[in-house]
């Protein structure tokens, strides 16, 4: 029973995200959140694109920061959640167009601090960017 408690929190959890005002607008969903990973996807437009032509750092950033924080989110408890204190990226390739995958994965928790990384792929497969983030531990005031 405690199973389907926490996969009906989890879908909760994603519906939330993917219902916000900001990941509408800039068109990221998270499309898995299990046992210590997530999978978000940000589909590419013009607008993010910088003077080079490839997308600008933040947007890459941005789902970096969503893959981490969705994946630690099996450590927590259910009057739980997590804010980024620390975000550190290593960009290793441009981004230019199609859709951006991030990949989280949980890596260890204390009582007040959560530690997670995540990679960004292109449609291709092809490493594009790192992520290491460092997570407070808060109390979920909207939890039951």
């Amino acid at each position: 029973m405690k199973d389907n408690i926490r996969e009906e929190e989890v879908k909760r959890v994603a519906d939330a995200l993917n219902d916000s005002p900001f990941y509408k607008f800039i068109r990221m969903s998270v499309v898995q959140i299990g046992e210590g990973v997530s999978e978000v996807h940000l589909e590419l437009r013009p607008e993010y694109k910088n003077i080079w032509g490839s997308v600008h750092g933040g947007v890459a950033a941005t789902l970096l920061d969503t893959s981490c924080g969705s994946a630690l989110y099996s450590s927590l408890n259910e009057n739980e959640g997590a804010m980024t204190i620390d975000l550190r990226v290593n960009f290793l390739a441009p981004v230019r167009e199609g859709t951006l995958i991030g990949r989280g994965r949980f890596v260890h928790r204390t009582r007040t601090l959560a530690w997670s990384q995540a990679e960004a792929f292109d449609q291709a497969g092809n490493l594009l960017a790192r992520a290491e983030a460092i997570h407070k531990i808060i109390k979920r005031e909207w939890a039951k």
